[in-house]
């Protein structure tokens, strides 16, 4: 019988077309080669290739979900987009609920 992985709260595989997509910035361990890798604040041309990237997916993102792209916010994890969300001031039209439970 095949193992069936059941702990989603720490990770979970990536899906093909996201990784896909990542490739290009993670580079091939084939070839030695980097990729396309940069820090996406920096001013060099590998952190303005990183940036344009993030900045595309921000757009792709925002019109996925029909907002503005100053609105997509990426974060590094949960605790970092809960503490964003906490310290926001939501939007007059929007609430915030947020809930008393958490990942084990």
């Amino acid at each position: 019988m095949p193992a069936i992985y059941l702990d989603y709260n720490a990770t979970t595989p990536i899906d093909p077309a996201v990784l896909r997509a990542m490739l290009p910035f993670l580079g091939d361990p084939e070839s030695m080669s980097y990729g396309h890798f940069g820090n996406p604040s920096s001013t060099h041309a590998y952190g303005k290739t990183a940036h344009d990237a993030v900045e595309s997916v921000r757009a792709q993102v925002a019109a996925l979900l029909g907002a503005h792209a100053d609105e997509i916010v990426f974060t590094g994890g949960g605790t970092e987009a809960s503490n964003h969300a906490l310290k926001q001031r939501p939007a007059p039209a929007r609430r915030l609920v947020p809930r008393r439970s958490r990942h084990p």
